[in-house]
């Protein structure tokens, strides 16, 4: 079934479908995956155009955008796979942030815990990233933005440099981006 699911999606987004989804900045595959290389522009577009078609039984994310192995490519990758919840997504992309010596169910099970409140949508998993929607906006935004930042310093040392811009982001786009370096 996920041949076919995976041409679906190949049709879909007009692109050449791959036996296999990446991990580790694109140096390693996963053969229980499928993807296709999209566009920056469109992939977000086609992922949801194409979650809104998905069964049950399977996720669709946006995978890695850092090509650091064999292959490269200037676009995002879209992948299907089996999964059971939203939380497969990190599993199948092996997401973790090693350098705060957190793996993938540490960073799952905090992600469980924002599920649990707020609601939220994983978009993109990549080796050291994520990116979900809210689904309802956390009250109060700041004491949510203040655990983000325990969680996840890099948003806010190596990005919009406060909190309270991270606060003022998060109110504005309704989306929260991850990374640790």
């Amino acid at each position: 079934m996920l041949e076919e699911i995976a041409l679906r999606l190949a049709a879909l987004a007009n692109l050449p479908l791959r036996g296999y989804s990446t991990f580790d900045f694109g140096r390693e595959r996963d053969e229980r995956a499928r993807s296709v290389i999209a566009d920056k522009d469109s992939a977000e577009d086609l992922l949801l155009r194409f979650r809104a078609e998905l069964p049950a039984g399977f996720v669709a994310f946006l995978g890695t955008t850092s090509w650091l192995g064999d292959e490269t490519h200037d676009g995002i990758e879209l992948v299907v796979a089996p999964g059971t919840s939203q939380f497969d997504i990190l599993r199948i992309a092996r997401s973790d942030a090693v350098n705060y010596d957190m793996d993938t169910d540490a960073l799952i099970d905090k992600l469980v815990q924002y599920d649990r409140t707020y609601g939220i949508d994983i978009l993109h998993a990549d080796t050291d990233t994520i990116e979900f929607a809210l689904v309802q906006m956390p009250d109060p935004l700041d004491a949510f933005c203040a655990d983000l930042y325990e969680f996840c310093p890099d948003i806010v040392e190596q990005g919009c440099e406060s909190v309270a811009a991270l606060e003022e982001e998060i109110a504005a786009a309704g989306r929260v981006f991850l990374w640790w370096d």
